[in-house]
């Protein structure tokens, strides 16, 4: 079989070497999926500048979301499944022609559904719904604040919040994204760098804060973001993107940590809020079950059409470093897709 491992760390342009590798045998609750292709995540940009704790040890092979055909399977797996086709989440190794995957954490999919929207669910959309539906309940008149608005996650936490009835706030970096915002329906999309949205929020709500926050940026937008959240409300951290662009090493890890602050139980218990941290690696390592019923209750809304995701770019293998450098750049809207 064919892999992208990162053999080193550093540009998109020299982390990545395709590598040639024996096809692996799946273990009891395991399938051998042979892959369309695969979705891109910030994380993956951050374990190829080696900043993310969860990645292996260099060469890896990363990647956390495939689309493909069931070829084999171990011995606690049903039958059935060898020849479906699916979307699976897989826990690194997806950026391969071949990939084992637990088959509790794969849904069969349809042959009309696209990969790359297949690829969105997996990963970004279950994070959003994990977030939005099984650590919280939504209520009609909610409002939310999103960060990274544009983005996969960002794109799937607008789409279930309005299909909840939960007004949204967007918060983007670039004018440009401005319009895609307001095309998913987010009542108010803000630049962030052109503006203090703090201080928008509170020009347009005044003593109204809000009720839930979605940030994957951490830093200092903690402390900004706590300011907004009003007794009751819930802060998610699922992400640390405001670290990616420095060195690795511990003085910038204390950094960044002293950026985003340490906040102590009590004060929350005494404002009544709530913040909670997300990572859906641990949730799959403890729970892998939970990641399945997510990822089917998602396919389930996309068959009835209440979720669409939206796919910013698709690349072929050979262009993993474009597809790389424009996830990087912020450019970019929506998911990421590489194809075989």
């Amino acid at each position: 079989m064919r892999q992208l491992a990162i053999v080193r760390y550093g540009t998109a342009g020299e982390a990545f070497r395709l590598l040639e590798a024996k096809d692996p045998t799946p273990r009891d609750f395991q399938v051998l999926v042979e892959v369309e292709g695969f979705g891109l995540n910030y994380a993956d940009v951050m374990a190829r500048k080696g900043l993310y704790r969860e990645a292996p040890n260099i060469p890896f092979v990363p990647g956390y979301e495939v689309v493909g055909k069931v070829v084999d399977k171990g011995s606690e797996v049903p039958d059935a499944i060898v020849g479906k086709r699916v979307v699976a989440f897989t826990r690194f190794g997806g950026y391969a022609d071949r990939a084992l995957v637990d088959y509790r954490a794969l849904v069969p999919i349809p042959e009309a559904m696209p990969a790359g929207e297949a690829c969105a669910l997996a990963t970004q959309y279950c994070t959003a719904y994990f977030m939005s539906n099984y650590l919280t309940r939504l209520q009609a008149g909610d409002l939310a604040l999103i960060h990274a608005c544009a983005g996969g996650v960002g794109t799937a936490l607008t789409q279930l919040c309005r299909m909840q009835g939960v007004r949204v706030i967007g918060l983007c970096g670039r004018d440009e994204k401005l319009a895609y915002l307001e095309e998913m329906g987010v009542e108010w999309p803000i630049n962030y760098r052109a503006v203090n949205y703090v201080k928008a929020v509170e020009r347009e709500f005044g003593k109204r804060k809000l009720d839930l926050i979605f940030n994957s940026v951490a830093g200092k937008s903690i402390k900004r973001d706590l300011k907004l959240l009003a007794p009751g409300g819930r802060l998610f951290c699922y992400g640390g993107s405001d670290r990616s662009g420095q060195k690795k090493n511990l003085l910038s890890d204390l950094a960044f940590l002293l950026k985003t602050g340490f906040l102590s139980p009590l004060f929350m218990m005494m404002k009544s809020q709530g913040l909670i941290g997300v990572n859906m690696l641990r949730v799959a390592d403890q729970r892998i079950d939970t990641i399945g019923a997510c990822l089917q209750a998602l396919v389930s809304l996309w068959e009835k059409e209440a979720i669409r995701p939206q796919i910013g770019a698709s690349f072929p293998v050979a262009d993993i470093a474009a597809a790389h450098r424009l996830l990087e750049s912020g450019t970019s809207r929506g998911k990421v897709y590489v194809y075989w």
